[in-house]
């Protein structure tokens, strides 16, 4: 009887290996959770990755990088699948959502989009070569229907970006859309629809 009784005692040895046992899961699973959050790597990848049937323009649904972890801003990652990049690794600082007359990374940009964002880049480098006048009046355009969608607190990025190919690019995470000449229609309509496409870590609410 006594030993029944001792076997039952919070300090006994075998309980005490339990709860020691409970406490090492639980601090090995935190640090597994963290670790996760920390790399933007969770399961919650959610967001549609095929364009919406009838949608107007030539959209690309690029192939997700299935790889959203961080590295130090300032570091260079050239294993994109698709220019400007629409997904994958990406510095761990991203751009104020806003217009930017200054050229941001694109690593930065990767996380803008993960963070439900919608990336407007734009090339007046871009053969043919646009003079000063007509870049400042591309820039403006753009920049136009930009900031009313961040008036309306649409997750907006504009950046200038020289390795693009095309004149302007826009691009949302795993989706891709490129053109030669501004259309006002064609950037709002692609804000619109793939802002908050894709949000894994829920900044649309």
């Amino acid at each position: 009887m006594s030993r029944r009784r001792a076997s039952n005692n919070p300090g006994s040895p075998i309980l005490t290996l339990l709860y020691v046992g409970a406490s090492i899961s639980l601090l090995v699973a935190g640090v597994l959770i963290g670790l996760a959050l920390f790399k933007g790597g969770g399961s919650d990848d959610t967001g549609s990755i095929a364009v919406p049937a009838g949608y107007p323009y030539p959209v690309q649904a690029i192939e997700r990088i299935n790889d959203r972890s961080h590295f130090p801003a300032g570091q260079i990652y050239d294993a994109y699948n698709s220019n400007p990049p629409t997904s994958g690794p990406h510095a761990a600082t991203l751009a104020q959502f806003a217009i930017s007359d200054v050229a941001v990374p694109k690593e930065m940009a990767v996380h803008n989009m993960e963070h439900a964002g919608v990336v407007v880049w734009y090339n007046c480098n871009a053969q043919p070569i646009l003079s000063g006048g007509d870049c400042t009046t591309l820039r403006n355009e753009l920049g136009q229907v930009v900031q009313s969608q961040l008036g309306a607190g649409k997750r907006v990025l504009m950046t200038p970006y020289a390795d693009l190919d095309q004149r302007i690019a826009l691009t949302a995470w795993g989706f891709l859309d490129t053109f030669e000449d501004f259309d006002a229609a064609r950037v709002q309509k692609f804000i619109e629809t793939f802002e908050c496409n894709f949000d894994p870590e829920h900044f649309c609410g």
